[in-house]
């Protein structure tokens, strides 16, 4: 019992200390939420064949951030599946019954995110318009305070 908790303790110090520079940008996504937060490039004629998205140096500064936790799932449409999550709505389902358990599923809907708008431009915006980005990062916070007391 005390091996499991010690592996339990270790295991939240590693979710913890790897999720602590994400929860900083919990005030942006709160104040971006519903809004649009890109422009399409003009060009300099004010043409332009393709809509190529502008975003802020924020939104781009936390998907590097979240990259650099080591945790985004490449494997993200498998964990999504495997939990019947197909549409944002099943996303916000979800997110509302995670438990620290699960906290592995909270990554894969930031992946989806975060590797998707690499090739899919708009997916950053929409997970900010929406709202996911958010609820992922409050989620987070919430599943790791409840375990910020020391097990008995």
């Amino acid at each position: 019992m005390e091996n499991e908790n010690e592996y339990l303790e270790e295991l939240m110090k590693k979710y913890r200390d790897i999720s602590q520079s994400l929860l900083r940008y919990i005030p942006y996504f709160e104040q971006k939420k519903g809004q649009k937060n890109y422009q399409i490039y003009q060009g300099e004629q004010n043409t332009n064949s393709v809509a190529i998205p502008v975003y802020e140096s924020t939104l781009l500064s936390f998907v590097k951030e979240v990259q650099r936790t080591g945790l985004v799932d490449r494997n993200y449409v498998y964990a999504l599946s495997r939990n019947g999550i197909r549409t944002h709505e099943d996303e916000m389902r979800a997110l509302d019954r995670v438990e620290f358990k699960d906290i592995e599923l909270i990554y894969a809907i930031m992946a989806k995110y975060v590797l998707g708008g690499m090739t899919k431009g708009m997916l950053w915006s929409e997970a900010v318009e929406n709202g996911t980005f958010l609820k992922c990062l409050q989620k987070l916070k919430e599943v790791l305070n409840v375990w910020d007391a020391p097990l008995a």
